[in-house]
């Protein structure tokens, strides 16, 4: 399989965590390695793409060649009808959806010229081009509209408009599957006007874009350019074992060139650099090695809250399975709130080596205060098969034992209103192939000694907003 990354056992992780039921799989790390041979890469862009390829600016026409990408790039006046011209986010379709999208891709596939200036000293390797970059630049990240607006067809610059695009040129990208597709989000803008507007729009294509749409192919990828670009803190990159997104309150340009200029700064743009090329060398090898997504949505007879009988108890007092919320936080008396969500995970192949998973609860309210600002984090632990060993509800639940505790931290933003964890890989192995597998939410601190409700409210799965579990992975070869 060409891959240099060291195969761990999970059985070690087994001995230190809380007494996991049955035997876990095997889970290997991503690997970070460039292509083993030349691949031919073609980035869609304008100015900023440029400043960002350009051999001492953003060095990152050089730094690919080194990574055994042959680079190829498109510009101003590209093309057939000059279709270069046009890479904003309303622009989008008529290259990928439109009469002309087979003259045009037929053009794109097949271009190797340069048009910025970076060294390449590659040979070309022949054929058409397999990954395509594309990027709008930094006035695209002027989206009007609501941070949470649902897709619309009517054309313009808003945060609905542009979901719809993206939504419509997905349907292209699942017909060419032997190409690898990277959206490299939008740089910011040093305006705050609508800042939150697009900090939202591009969490929304990181997180929530493939699976709103249930895209199960593997061959469609995020570099969040924006995020990268908001702050020397943020990060979009792999990093210690995992694809690391970290992000926060500062939406606006945190690199500009010069005052009242937002193209990216060398120092900004050799960031990205670092973070994109090693992060492209995890998606080309998930890609090449058959990456999948799938989605799996909690069981109803099966999830529920549980609620401590007493505060310092440690032990279930009261449940339900049937509510369409969850609790998470404490009651009135102190008492901690805990949840437990169930998938049936058997459907994943036994080969399956999982690269990427993601636990998705959608907020429902808040009443008191909000235990994110006072209970820590919202922690997930994991159970291969079913805690209490029992699928259904269960008052032992609140403190049965786990396969692997802390295994991912809810992220206190939500993404249209859904708030994500990502799995650490250490947990990927506790993913049951055979059965179901179970997660226990709350809060690391158990309350907040107020004697006042202080609770989350989210849907469970006997409502229409479904938690669901998100795996992207690849079948293991022989």
């Amino acid at each position: 399989m060409n891959r240099s990354f060291t195969l761990l056992v999970v059985l070690s992780l087994l001995l230190l965590s809380c007494g996991a039921a049955g035997p876990t799989q095997a889970y290997q790390t991503d690997d970070t390695a460039a292509p083993s041979e030349v691949v031919k890469l073609i980035f869609i862009h304008h100015s900023t793409g440029e400043n960002w390829l350009t051999d001492g600016y953003g060095n990152l026409g050089k730094t690919l060649g080194q990574n055994n990408y042959f680079v190829s790039d498109t510009n101003y006046g590209w093309g057939p009808n000059a279709i270069g011209d046009r890479t904003d986010i309303p622009d989008w379709p008529e290259w990928f959806a439109s009469a002309e999208t087979p003259t045009y891709m037929q053009a794109l596939y097949t271009e190797n010229g340069k048009h910025s200036t970076y060294t390449r000293t590659l040979p070309n390797p022949g054929g058409e081009n397999r990954i395509i970059m594309f990027k709008s630049c930094f006035p695209n990240s002027d989206l009007s509209g609501k941070p949470d607006d649902p897709p619309t067809s009517e054309v313009g610059y808003t945060v609905g408009h542009a979901k719809y695009v993206y939504n419509t040129i997905l349907q292209y990208f699942g017909q060419h599957t032997d190409k690898l597709f990277v959206v490299v989000t939008a740089p910011p803008l040093s305006d705050s006007t609508h800042a939150a507007n697009a900090r939202a729009f591009n969490n929304w294509l990181v997180y929530n874009w493939l699976w709103e749409n249930n895209y199960q192919h593997g061959n469609v990828v995020v570099f969040d350019f924006y995020n990268v670009l908001t702050h020397s803190t943020y990060h979009h990159r792999f990093y210690d074992g995992e694809v690391q997104h970290i992000f926060g309150n500062h939406n606006t340009n945190y690199y500009p060139s010069s005052p009242g200029d937002d193209h990216p700064s060398v120092t900004g743009s050799r960031k990205a650099t670092t973070e994109f090329v090693s992060l492209l060398n995890v998606y080309y090898q998930r890609w090449k090695d058959g990456a999948r997504n799938v989605a799996f949505v909690a069981n109803k007879y099966q999830d529920g809250w549980v609620l401590e009988s007493g505060e310092n108890s440690n032990q279930g007092g009261s449940l339900n399975n049937t509510a369409s919320i969850l609790y998470l936080g404490d009651n009135a008396t102190n008492r901690q709130y805990r949840a437990i969500l169930s998938f049936n995970t058997a459907s994943l192949p036994d080969n399956a080596v999982i690269v990427s998973a993601s636990l998705k609860v959608r907020q429902k309210s808040v009443l008191g205060t909000d235990p994110f600002k006072t209970h820590g984090n919202l922690v997930v632990d994991i159970r291969r098969g079913a805690f209490s060993n029992n699928p259904a509800l269960q008052l032992g639940d609140f403190k049965a034992a786990s396969s692997r505790v802390n295994v991912a931290s809810v992220n206190k933003t939500a993404v249209n209103k859904w708030h994500n964890a990502g799995l650490l890989s250490a947990g990927f192995g506790h993913v049951n192939r055979t059965g179901i597998t179970q997660f226990r939410l709350r809060f690391a601190k158990d309350d907040n000694n107020d004697n006042g409700a202080d609770y989350r409210a989210f849907y469970s799965a006997n409502s229409a907003n479904k938690p669901a579990l998100w795996i992207t992975y690849y079948p293991a070869q022989p």
